[in-house]
């Protein structure tokens, strides 16, 4: 796999040197922002791409986060070919851009080539998907102009082996965010007590917890 950052050799995953320090920084993030920045540093460094993007709804409660290097209409991840791979019953964690049509020549004469594709000058992409038991949780779409070619066997081989170190650092955020959320909601809890009450809590209650020292209104 010459030119790739990564190398297979004896059924063991070696990471080239290039790819240590996005890789480490990947999993430090501790939120949305830098998960994205951390995303997009791993591809820029592993995959040649024209631009990347990212959907993210973690929980369904809260609002769709979309995310492009490069200008993109808002509706890309709404796209109707798009929408029928992601609801199939199989659940794929890697397709073409070719995939969501019967073949090359139907994607070229598409609505979605035309829309979101030919303005920027893109012929080939892929999208990472993942899932949450039956819920899609995240999307990131890498496309690629024609000059700089469609994604070789071993290309995607590479997507393949970072879509779990990228998997479990979106884990580790949902997992951040969620103890932020229930931190918040508890500091809330706590500034509507009133003081007395409230500074016993706090001295009582093993998590450090950051009291209000001013009064409910």
């Amino acid at each position: 796999m010459r030119g790739n950052s990564w190398l297979v050799k004896k059924r063991e995953l070696i990471i080239d040197p290039g790819l240590e320090n996005p890789l480490l920084k990947l999993h430090r993030t501790t939120n949305v922002k830098s998960f994205w920045k951390a995303v997009h540093r791993l591809l820029s460094a592993s995959i040649v791409n024209h631009s990347v993007g990212l959907l993210l709804q973690q929980n369904p409660s809260v609002h769709l986060i979309a995310k492009w290097t490069r200008s993109m209409p808002d509706d890309f991840f709404a796209a109707e070919a798009l929408k029928r791979c992601t609801t199939q019953s199989r659940r794929k964690k890697l397709l073409r851009f070719d995939d969501f049509f019967r073949n090359r020549s139907s994607l070229l004469k598409s609505s979605f080539y035309r829309r979101y594709m030919a303005p920027q000058r893109c012929a080939y992409g892929v999208t990472l998907l993942f899932w949450k038991k039956d819920r899609l949780i995240c999307v990131i779409a890498i496309l690629r102009t024609a000059r700089q070619g469609d994604f070789s066997p071993a290309e995607v081989k590479l997507l393949r082996q970072l879509y779990p170190q990228i998997l479990a650092a979106l884990g580790q955020v949902e997992l951040l965010e969620r103890e932020r959320s229930v931190r918040a909601d508890l500091e809330e809890f706590l500034r509507r007590l009133p003081l007395p009450i409230r500074k016993r809590l706090v001295m009582a209650s093993p998590v450090r917890i950051a009291a209000p020292t001013t009064l409910p209104t």
